[in-house]
This record gives C-alpha cells, structure tokens and sequence, in this order.
C-alpha cells in the first residue's frame, strides 16, 4: 500500500482508495475520472466530495462534482449520537452505524451494494458500484461501527476485478519490497501461512510466531 497526493500519477495503481476525501476540486474529480475510464478501481467512502478545495459547499447539488462520477445523486447525510439504533443490510447481513451516513439515489447503470434497513432512509441506497469505461467505481456512504460492511465491500470489487484475496489473521500483515515477501505478526497466536512450494525462507519460520517476522524469496514469475 502507498500513500499518494493528488498531483502523484494515479494509474500506476490498479486499485484507488479515498476515504472521507472531503474536499474535492473539479480537477481532482476530473483525474479520478480519467483514471477510471482508463482501467482503475476507484473507491469513495462516505463525505468524499462534500465541499471543494476550500473548505467550501458548493454551489449546487450535494456532493456536485462526483454525482457524475460515481453515478448517485445525494439526497443528503444524516449523523446519530449514540443511543440511537441504526442499521444497514447487505448481503443478508445487517450492520450498525452511527457515525455518518451519505443517502444515496443511483442513477441508471448504478448497482446497489448495501441499503439502509430503518429511519425514514429506510430502503435507499448506502453503498454502490458503477462500471465506467475499463474501470470502475464504488461509493461506500456509510460509516459502520466496526468497519466490517466497509471491509466486505473493498473485498467485493477485488473479487470483481478478478484479484486473489488472501485472509490473514488480525495483527498479521504481509508486504513486498525488492523481490523479497515480509510476513509480520503482531497476532497473540502463531500463524502457519501457507507459502509457494518453490518459495525459499530467508528469515524467521513456520509457524511464525508473535512478534516475529518472516522473510521469503519465490524465484517463480
């Protein structure tokens, strides 16, 4: 994972994520768009695009220079202090939240992800996901209390897209720098992951135990 700007080149990344991005300029939607069409994976998250690059509500529709982009229009947001029940479906699941909520109407050609389950919202679109150009877009408006309907929907657009998912316990954390597999577990328990029969192990073993680290090497393309 990298942390860009908004003046880094964006199509070096397959998948895009901007969460809470509030500001947004006309030009910046402009690049998301762009890099959409030519083949990225863009996903929002609830208050992306609320104000521009000032600080500022715009002029216009709610939300005004991503409603073309992310193919919704936005009937407003609502916020809940915490002894108030709310919830969200999807999937046959039901999730609760609080903090933020994007109310979302999509436009045609925009799926439907996850629909608010109470209050007067009852029935419309909290999250949703569009086809644009090679690429696509996904807006996730609502904010979830532990983050699971978010992290089941990032999931979904690698699965769309046709990209392996590996399930690592929590606390476990892979990453990859010079030809070389870093495994870090900050897990309480030991973990056993399963490696390429070719890979050749050149720090730590397996199972890798708390606190530790492994490091391996797969001379395989």
């Amino acid at each position: 994972m990298d942390f860009v700007a908004e003046d880094d080149d964006f199509n070096r990344y397959p998948f895009l994520i901007a969460p809470a991005y509030q500001m947004v300029s006309q030009q910046l939607a402009d690049k998301w768009r762009r890099y959409v069409e030519q083949g990225g994976h863009l996903i929002l998250t609830s208050r992306t695009g609320q104000k521009n690059e000032l600080g500022q509500f715009h002029e216009g529709p709610w939300y005004a220079p991503i409603l073309d982009l992310i193919g919704d229009d936005v009937d407003g947001f609502d916020m809940l202090p915490s002894n108030a029940s709310a919830k969200v479906a999807a999937g046959g699941k039901t999730y609760e939240w609080h903090r933020w909520a994007d109310i979302l109407t999509p436009r045609p050609g925009t799926q439907v992800l996850a629909t608010y389950a109470d209050h007067y919202y009852a029935g419309k679109a909290a999250a949703t996901t569009r086809k644009l150009g090679k690429g696509s877009v996904t807006m996730i408006g609502v904010s979830t209390d532990d983050g699971e309907l978010e992290r089941e929907i990032v999931r979904s657009v690698y699965q769309r897209a046709d990209v392996a998912i590996e399930d690592l316990p929590k606390g476990v954390f892979i990453d990859w720098r010079g030809g070389f597999d870093l495994m870090v577990n900050y897990n309480p328990q030991p973990f056993a992951p399963v490696l390429p029969a070719s890979a050749k192990i050149v720090h730590g073993q397996v199972p890798l135990a708390p606190a530790q680290t492994l490091i391996w090497k797969d001379p395989t393309p």
